[in-house]
């Protein structure tokens, strides 16, 4: 392992982040927000970025503030790779797709358990009443669920895509393919 770290993973004050707490990050928050704006066609995929971790950088910074390298070392580029930025799609997909499944499956048990009074008894105003309020718990546990267990899941899923290509890009990029 070098001072910066290995090629696969982001050096020591990455990981840190620039809040210093410890992130299990490869993306500074700057470069995440950005990529979002690229995404969302509400930002030019344009700037001066570090040339090892496309932080956003300033035009007078010679050290990159989220990896720590000299923009000697690896010189900046202007624009953030367009593999990258499909890296981030596949991430965003991969995170939407777990809580869209996680609220969408508990609303659809919920749509279950809630027709249960209906078909096993009467129609009746209790039963009327025990299917909408079924409905309403589920609604919000499956709500609640999605953006707690949905979250971290997709999350975890979503980071597990990006260090594996990250790694590639990486190992491509300090290879000169």
């Amino acid at each position: 392992m070098t001072e910066h770290g290995t090629a696969a993973e982001p050096a020591a004050t990455a990981e840190e982040g620039e809040a210093g707490a410890m992130s299990t990050e490869i993306f500074s928050e700057r470069l995440l927000g950005l990529l979002d704006d690229i995404l969302a066609g509400d930002a030019p995929n344009a700037g001066r970025f570090c040339g090892y971790c496309y932080h956003p950088l300033a035009a007078t910074r010679q050290i990159c503030t989220y990896c720590g390298r000299p923009v000697a070392g690896r010189p900046v580029v202007s624009a953030v790779p367009r593999t990258l930025i499909e890296m981030h799609r596949r991430r965003r997909n991969r995170e939407g797709l777990v809580v869209r499944t996680v609220a969408w499956g508990g609303l659809s048990i919920g749509v279950i358990v809630a027709l249960l009074p209906l078909a096993l008894w009467d129609v009746a105003w209790w039963s009327v009443i025990a299917f909408f309020g079924l409905l309403a718990l589920f609604y919000l546990l499956s709500a609640n669920l999605a953006n707690s267990l949905g979250d971290s899941l997709g999350y975890a899923w979503g980071q597990s895509l990006v260090r594996r290509e990250w790694a590639q890009l990486v190992k491509q990029r300090d290879s000169g393919a």
